[in-house]
């Protein structure tokens, strides 16, 4: 990633950190806040979880249905997906690799103060078979998901390897 796009991601990052909160720390109606928080943790979990699900169902027409339709992928080293359609484009290539295997965790759940915008920041592991040989990659992504309709759609979608860049 160029200087440019990096200095990009991180003052987007950090725009949206701005605006979120682990839990609601205002006195008075905290306990509907807290309720609302641990039902939207639930449905962005049961989210990622159908999320796994299609990625074993080879789904991508079912995982672009996650995304907000201007949702966006940002895979490393090649272009934005934009839009479900692109989004369904870029799953449908991967999912062809062959032994493609992914899996996914979150590792901290961010809510937006205002209930309609979530940072979700994890780890993956992929499996796949190149035509060198196998491929084993462990990396980290963040998806930051939108309210929108009362549903949580993914807006933007961003992973890395932890493995060295090849020469």
């Amino acid at each position: 990633m160029n200087s440019s796009k990096l200095a990009i991601v991180l003052i987007c990052s950090t725009a949206l950190l701005a605006g979120c909160t682990k839990a609601p720390d205002a006195p008075g109606n905290q306990g509907a806040e807290v309720k609302s928080a641990a039902s939207d943790t639930q449905a962005i979990g049961a989210a990622n979880a159908r999320w796994l699900k299609l990625i074993r169902d080879k789904d991508a027409a079912g995982i672009a249905a996650l995304y907000a339709e201007d949702g966006t992928a940002l895979p490393p080293n090649g272009k934005a997906a934009v839009g479900r359609q692109a989004v369904g484009q870029w799953w449908t290539g991967a999912m062809k690799t062959p032994n493609f295997g992914l899996t996914f965790g979150t590792d901290q759940l961010v809510l937006s103060t205002a209930g309609d915008m979530a940072l979700d920041r994890g780890w993956y592991r992929l499996s796949a078979q190149s035509p060198k040989g196998p491929v084993n990659d462990t990396g980290k992504y963040i998806v930051v998901w939108r309210k929108i309709g009362g549903e949580w759609k993914v807006a933007a979608d961003i992973f890395n390897s932890d493995l060295p860049a090849a020469s």
